[in-house]
């Protein structure tokens, strides 16, 4: 069976049963599994009056909505290719990968108005184009007219190993490469996972927030909310983003660190620790305060709560277990549909990714630590790129890229990535993610990069939390002086950070410091910082400020 197999399952079986719960204002649009049968179809029809042939690429520009999984059913009842873009793509970044992939029609939908304006610029002339219903653009087409002009739809159903969609990478380390996968391999990885991850289970409920054209969301929310006929809820907007996630109350919640982060930090502004550390010792009070916090989260009803993405301080999984929120975190690539390993529910292990899943080998390169996968849910190659893609692949086996160690009963330690590690002017090698993590510990730190091609010593470029900023100057640097003697007490002479510099601006999506994931851009980081910061970093303090602060 495939993905579109199981909805169709779920369309037969629980026709009048609610799939989608799209918020507008303080009301939701609900979408039953017959209703959503019904609108892809049209839209199938839709496109195959414009002549669209089965394996042709079709673009999704969206943020998460209703019509955003609309759209892919359709494509799947067609045999088209999806090729969602991030919301937030540069317009560079938009016509290469609208170029790359062939895209032979464009769906536009839930976009910030900021966005679109530079976005509708970037647009071919010559691509057709279609606005999702609810979400209208002047000049675009609209959904209700175009499907109005289609024919009966005439569904082509792919064979499981054609080609279902193509996932462009996030950009982490250069130009975004276009993941090829089929319907088979996105299926092999849903099940692998589905034990672990509960989807064997009835009544699930999912909060759809992360981009979808990430495979992350693709798999355990789009895909896994499918697969077991679970109903998929989005967000209307960063600002109604925690009363989105109250209504709903998740069975189901993947967060990447920088939202438990926030969590943490809203959670200390409402409760000082100490009054939260004193208000946990008392047992009868303690469960009362856990359940608050959980029902302000919306978590109240959660069996999945999980990270990943990016390094998590064990620390902050620590502080939300005394919550009794346990975060359990995974691993995976978009290159394996994010299915590598996972923390068991009754045996996480902090510190680590998480245990192996089953059907796979999964080795550690002997010299470079690379972590090496081989299973039957991987990507065909990067569209387009053989060359690259043969250099990915090689005899079955993914190069992840990420470097790791692998324990004897199949426990799996991240400790950096292969492209991240850096020569400094000493022609010394460092690997800076586990360096960052200690700082990102801190609750007065909210991103740390290290940094240091330039020089004969390393250094951290620190970006404080919002408790970080309210700190007394001199307690903030003290904190920060430990933590930096602490690293360079056990380093060789070669590795020891010279200073720690806070920077003023934090690094986001739109300034293209972070990725659509939110992953740091290390090479735009290198880019902005390393050389203009050369006065500062041959001053004698060990804790800098890029600016001025009494």
């Amino acid at each position: 069976m495939t993905i579109l197999d199981y909805f169709l399952k779920w369309e037969e079986e629980s026709p009048e049963a609610i799939f989608l719960k799209q918020p507008k204002g303080n009301d939701w649009m609900e979408y039953s599994w017959s209703n959503v049968g019904a609108e892809a179809r049209a839209l199938l029809g839709a496109l195959q009056s414009e002549g669209l042939e089965k394996g042709d690429r079709v673009a999704i520009l969206s943020a998460n909505c209703a019509q955003w999984i609309i759209c892919d059913l359709a494509l799947m009842m067609g045999g088209y290719v999806s090729v969602p873009l991030y919301a937030n793509v540069n317009v560079r970044t938009m016509r290469s990968i609208l170029k790359d992939s062939g895209a032979r029609f464009l769906f536009v939908g839930k976009l910030a108005s900021k966005d679109w304006l530079q976005l509708e610029k970037g647009i071919p002339g010559t691509l057709p184009t279609v606005a999702m219903e609810g979400y209208e653009k002047e000049n675009i087409r609209s959904w209700r007219s175009f499907l109005e002009a289609g024919l009966d739809p005439k569904p082509n159903v792919s064979n499981p190993d054609e080609t279902m969609t193509i996932i462009y990478t996030s950009g982490t380390t250069g130009d975004p490469k276009g993941v090829v996968h089929t319907h088979r391999s996105i299926m092999n990885a849903v099940v692998t996972a589905a034990d672990e991850v509960e989807l064997n289970r009835p009544g699930n409920r999912f909060l759809s927030y992360l981009p979808l054209s990430h495979a992350a969301e693709r798999g355990l929310i789009e895909s896994g909310g499918i697969y077991c006929g679970g109903t998929i809820a989005f967000v209307e907007s960063t600002g109604t983003f925690a009363a989105n996630m109250r209504d709903i109350a998740p069975t189901h919640f993947f967060g990447v660190p920088r939202i438990w982060e926030k969590f943490h930090e809203k959670i200390l502004e409402r409760i000082p620790q100490s009054r939260l550390t004193w208000l946990l010792a008392i047992p009868i009070v303690a469960g009362i305060v856990r359940l608050k916090i959980k029902q302000s989260l919306g978590l109240q009803n959660a069996c999945v709560i999980l990270s990943g993405a990016a390094p998590i301080s064990p620390e902050l999984i620590h502080w939300f277990q005394k919550l009794g929120i346990v975060i359990r975190e995974g691993y995976g690539l978009s290159e394996n549909f994010n299915v590598i390993a996972m923390n068991p529910k009754g045996a996480i292990r902090i510190g680590t990714v998480g245990k192996l899943f089953d059907n796979q080998e999964v080795r550690i390169d002997p010299e470079t630590k690379e972590i090496l996968q081989k299973c039957d849910w991987l990507m065909q190659g990067y569209y387009n790129k053989p060359t690259l893609t043969a250099q990915t692949i090689v005899n079955g086996f993914l190069h992840t890229g990420d470097m790791g160690s692998l324990s004897r009963d199949g426990y799996l330690t991240l400790i950096g990535r292969v492209k991240d590690i850096f020569k400094t002017a000493k022609g010394e090698y460092i690997s800076p993610a586990v360096l960052e993590l200690e700082f990102l510990k801190l609750p007065s730190v909210d991103q740390a990069c290290v940094l240091g091609t330039l020089y004969p010593q390393p250094f951290v470029l620190i970006v404080l939390s919002n408790a970080g900023a309210r700190m007394e100057k001199r307690k903030l640097e003290a904190e920060l002086m430990v933590i930096i003697d602490q690293l360079n007490s056990g380093a060789m002479q070669y590795q020891k950070l010279k200073k720690a510099i806070i920077v003023q601006e934090a690094w986001t999506i739109d300034n293209e410091l972070l990725t659509p994931t939110l992953k740091m851009k290390r090479n735009r980081i290198s880019e902005k910082y390393e050389s203009s910061l050369k006065p500062i970093y041959e001053t004698d303090e060990i804790v800098s400020w890029e600016y001025q602060r009494i």
